[in-house]
């Protein structure tokens, strides 16, 4: 329930949510052109959130670039269906409330009432194969592909970094 009422605390800061001057600065010099070009895509929000991310990894000593760059694009895959408010809220509620039905639920495609639903269970596929057609290296795609599973089946080379990203990002 604590992190249900976290979640819907930070859904509503993020509607006046917005990356500083400084974060972009920061995401253009961390990202090659093309990936700059995939973080450009997401909401207003989700760069912030994705600059608190990066700054949280390096606050935490962090220097990989690979986990650096995933910190700014782990949640890049939401750009492909951008959800109204009440779409994330329900994801958000469904996911914390009713896990099973959430993964049920979150198969398919993106639209009517499980839209919401669809996009968190299936973004970091997506923005693993954005990342990938945007030139990529294969461990960067295996980070966004796996921030949100669970690390019992994260391969165990990425374990780590996946594991300090979720932290980071479930605080963020």
């Amino acid at each position: 329930m604590r992190q249900l009422l976290y979640r819907l605390g930070q859904f509503k800061r993020a509607r006046q949510d917005a990356p500083s001057p400084e974060g972009l600065v920061r995401a253009r010099e961390a990202l090659s052109p093309q990936l700059f070009d995939l973080f450009s895509q997401m909401l207003p929000f989700e760069q912030a959130h994705a600059g608190r991310v990066y700054d949280g990894l390096i606050s935490r000593g962090q220097d990989d670039p690979d986990l650096l760059a995933a910190g700014l694009l782990h949640d890049v895959g939401k750009a492909r269906r951008p959800l109204r408010p009440w779409e994330r809220a329900a994801a958000v509620t469904v996911k914390a409330l009713l896990p099973g039905a959430f993964a049920k639920w979150g198969q398919g495609k993106p639209h009517g009432l499980a839209a919401g639903i669809v996009v968190a269970a299936q973004h970091a596929g997506w923005g693993a194969q954005m990342a990938a057609e945007a030139g990529a290296g294969e461990r960067l795609v295996r980070l966004i592909r796996c921030h949100d599973a669970e690390l019992a089946q994260v391969p165990e080379p990425d374990r780590q970094a996946v594991a300090v990203l979720q932290a980071v990002d479930a605080v963020n």
